[in-house]
């Protein structure tokens, strides 16, 4: 049977400010993932979060880490609002700073 009340899955906007672009993240994905399937050139290597390559800057919004930021970023960074695009899932709209491959 076919569920017509099926719940829409939340959506989250992201605003990369240097960037001037903004994309939508679906609750349950992670922030670098969504963006690559948007076909934005985020920086990474390895997708898990013990590179560090994907970093951003969280300027304004709730993220939630999928895992200890600490394994990658030192304490200042983490203070700063430095993520691992990989490991963050979004609780709110987001504005980070990134700097995308050309």
């Amino acid at each position: 049977m076919l569920n017509i009340f099926r719940k829409k899955p939340k959506e989250f906007e992201v605003e990369l400010l240097d960037e001037s672009i903004k994309f939508n993240v679906i609750s349950g994905e992670n922030l670098l993932s969504s963006a690559l399937s948007q076909g934005l050139k985020w920086p990474h290597k390895c997708k898990v979060g013990s590179c560090g390559t994907c970093k951003y800057k969280l300027i304004k919004g709730i993220i939630k880490p999928e895992l200890d930021f600490s394994y990658v970023l030192d304490l200042e960074e983490i203070e700063r609002g430095v993520g691992l695009a990989c490991q963050t899932s979004l609780r709110s709209d987001i504005q980070v700073k990134v700097k995308l491959l050309k």
